[in-house]
């Protein structure tokens, strides 16, 4: 049975197959829109986090359906809360992002979400596993990946004040750089960790050997400041060289004459320090009240170096008055547990921001994904309506074409009834009519007299076609084609000799019927077949003996059979 009866006989399984196709349809636009979602996030994620955030908050982890859409999604909300200076403690997911990309050979990727499981581990404070994570890591890549990580690394140590493996770290960069330029710059940064570890000799000792490099920069440039002031830094960590450190720091505000108040700040605050640290009480109470008169909101801009400041000014003050002001002190440390708790409310009034414009974002896209299922849903029921119709439509239709095709063949019946009736006896057509009629019941009285031969006749008629009515032949071609051979000089008997196994029995029987100018309507009710069926069949014959469309292949056959 093909597809197509199988269709017709089960129009259910036609709509199921509809409905399939509807939910896959619906389905794929799902995944379609989730992926138009996590990579609209991607793009973004770097210059706009917050509204790569934003989208994610519209994709539901758990209805994800690939390994690499939860990779995704687990790296892309990672990222953000890391441009946005959040904690990741909430990213327990992350993981699956590591092995997938790991997985997957996916380097960069991969990279980046080790990076941030690390980031992940120091939330929950375990910054030993997350140095060890990157480190492990770090040791199979190639170089350039290595100084990515070690970097990274560089800044954990620096915020946890590890400056020891800080100074590690660096010497790894300066191993790893491939230039001078670049290593000179690595030189610079160990400074910091060399006077944190009050190694502040070791560290002056640094600064002169890298005034003397070839690399070093040219005086009066911005490296070449940068290298000086950090010198100077290294200078005043001991009173014997606080008084060169002065000089070298005063050079340097000497040639930012032209900066702005709060830049000249930055550099009067620690002039307060080294003049302390040299004795010079009068010049760094000078210093102090430069600062007053500036009228720089030094706490606004920036309170770590404004508490800086007011320490400095309390050692100033007990310098100058042998007591050590309390309640200074206090203030003090009020104004640094103010700042605390100013930073808290502001990062917790962003969040709350942020917070309540991702409901709103969240609410406005259900409610559009609400509305999109609804007009899925309208499509997926027209689409199955419109099968129903068309499957009524072809049910009624195959109906009516039966009719026709039945009401055709008794109609080419009647005509074969009345040919036989009205024709001479020397007329070979008639003759053989008159005997296939004989053979199947069937003689003038056909349409008038409904004997139960007739109704046999019709029943045989009406089921020409259907292939899942099984009847006996109309007609015995064993008794008519001794007929066909009497009145056609041998045709079927020399037929089958000339072209031996060339044509199927159906083939004959079509061959000899046509040699006895039956119609194409005819033999269909002969044969039992429809008129589209012989028309395939002679098609066949046709090529068969290689002649073109237009030729006759009753002629070719007749003139080509041997006598």
């Amino acid at each position: 049975m093909n597809t197509k009866k199988l269709l017709h006989r089960y129009p259910l399984l036609l709509i199921l197959v509809a409905f399939i196709v509807a939910s896959l349809a619906m389905s794929c636009g799902r995944n379609t829109e989730i992926e138009c979602r996590l990579s609209k996030a991607e793009a973004i994620i770097k210059q706009h986090p917050d509204s790569a955030y934003m989208i994610l908050k519209g994709v539901d982890y758990e209805a994800l359906s690939t390994r690499e859409q939860k990779a995704r999604y687990a790296l892309i909300h990672a990222k953000a809360n890391m441009y946005m200076g959040y904690s990741l403690v909430t990213d327990t997911i992350i993981p699956v992002a590591v092995n997938f990309y790991k997985d997957n050979g996916d380097t960069t990727a991969y990279i980046e979400s080790v990076v941030a499981q690390a980031h992940h581990l120091r939330s929950i404070e375990l910054k030993d596993e997350a140095f060890s994570l990157i480190d492990s890591v770090a040791a199979s890549m190639p170089d350039n990946i290595q100084k990515n990580l070690n970097q990274e690394l560089l800044g954990f140590t620096f915020a946890d004040k590890d400056y020891s493996r800080s100074l590690e770290l660096i010497e790894r960069q300066i191993r790893l750089a491939d230039d001078n330029k670049k290593r000179f710059n690595f030189e610079i940064k160990k400074i910091t960790p060399l006077v944190a570890l009050d190694r502040s000799s070791d560290a002056v000792a640094l600064c002169d050997s890298l005034f003397d490099l070839p690399e070093a920069p040219e005086t009066g440039t911005a490296e070449w400041l940068y290298l000086r002031v950090n010198y100077a830094t290294a200078l005043g960590e001991r009173r014997e060289t606080s008084t060169k450190a002065v000089e070298i720091l005063k050079d340097a505000i000497e040639r930012m004459k032209g900066a702005p108040a709060e830049k000249l700040a930055e550099f009067y605050v620690p002039m307060i320090n080294l003049q302390l640290n040299s004795g010079n009480l009068t010049e760094a109470t000078e210093y102090a009240d430069m600062i007053d008169r500036m009228n720089v909101d030094l706490f606004r801009n920036d309170p770590v170096a404004a508490t800086y400041l007011e320490f400095l000014k309390i050692v100033l003050n007990y310098e100058h008055s042998g007591a050590l002001s309390l309640s200074r002190l206090s203030n003090t440390a009020n104004s640094l547990r103010r700042v605390s708790n100013d930073l808290e409310t502001k990062r917790q009034e962003r969040d709350d921001a942020l917070e309540t414009s991702y409901d709103l974002s969240r609410r406005n896209y259900e409610l559009t994904i609400e509305r999109q299922r609804m007009w899925l849903f309208i499509v997926a029921f027209m689409f199955v309506a419109l099968v129903l119709i068309g499957v009524i439509y072809l049910i009624a239709h195959r109906r009516r074409q039966r009719l026709i095709e039945a009401e055709e063949r008794i109609d080419a019946l009647e005509q074969l009834s009345k040919a036989a009736a009205v024709s001479s006896t020397d007329d070979k057509k008639a003759l053989l009519k008159k005997t296939l009629l004989q053979q199947i019941g069937i003689i003038k009285t056909f349409a008038e007299s409904p004997t139960i031969q007739n109704q046999e006749a019709l029943r045989k008629i009406c089921n020409v076609g259907n292939s899942e009515s099984i009847s006996d032949a109309l007609v015995n071609w064993q008794e008519l084609y001794p007929v066909i051979d009497e009145l056609y000089d041998c045709f079927h008997t020399k037929l089958l000799n000339d072209y031996p196994g060339v044509f199927s029995e159906r083939e004959i029987q079509i061959l000899c019927l046509l040699r006895a100018d039956f119609s194409t309507k005819e033999i269909g009710v002969l044969i039992q077949q429809t008129s589209n069926s012989v028309y395939v069949s002679k098609t066949s014959i046709r090529k068969k003996l290689n002649l073109p469309p237009k030729d006759d292949f009753i002629t070719f056959l007749t003139a080509s059979i041997r006598p």
